[in-house]
């Protein structure tokens, strides 16, 4: 991470208007919290339609708990990019709102990190089963989905299928 780091640190003193430098500076420092917003910031300042750099801001907002902050640039990425599901998925996290779930899922029916999230925030555990099947379907390695399956299985009472997941 240092050599990145330092890589963008040349690349901003030679040219101080570059965007995509400090964009990438912040994914560096994106662990950091506040010095990837700080980053993003400048990105942005830079280049007020560079969305992917909103969307990071967004993430590492929502990361330090400033949802509101978080919402605002996901906000921002849709507005800037109304076919990128990955903004509504997550818009959709940080209000977990089914609402945006379902707008990810409508843009990327393939979208199995929207499918699983949308079985979580249903309280019908049928409605959640089937979510996370289709999650299981899209990527047969996900054991979250396997294990939240498990749970809503237990629930249920059937307590095989429980087992057989988890």
């Amino acid at each position: 991470m240092l050599v990145a780091i330092t890589d963008d640190d040349q690349d901003i003193d030679l040219d101080p208007e570059d965007a995509e430098a400090y964009f990438d500076r912040g994914l560096a420092y994106a662990e950091k919290g506040d010095r990837a917003i700080a980053d993003y910031d400048q990105a942005i300042a830079l280049d007020p339609q560079f969305a992917l750099a909103y969307n990071n801001r967004g993430l590492a907002y929502a990361e330090k708990g400033d949802l509101d902050r978080a919402i605002a640039d996901f906000d921002q990425v849709i507005a800037l990019e109304p076919e990128a599901a990955p903004a509504y998925y997550n818009r959709g996290n940080a209000y977990f709102d089914k609402d945006d779930l379902d707008q990810a899922i409508d843009l990327d029916p393939k979208y199995a990190n929207a499918h699983y999230n949308r079985g979580i925030a249903y309280a019908d555990l049928d409605r959640a089963i089937a979510d996370y099947d289709q999650a299981i379907a899209l990527d047969p390695q996900f054991a979250l989905a396997y294990n939240n399956r498990g749970i809503a299985y237990g629930q249920r009472g059937d307590l095989n299928r429980a087992i057989a997941n988890f």
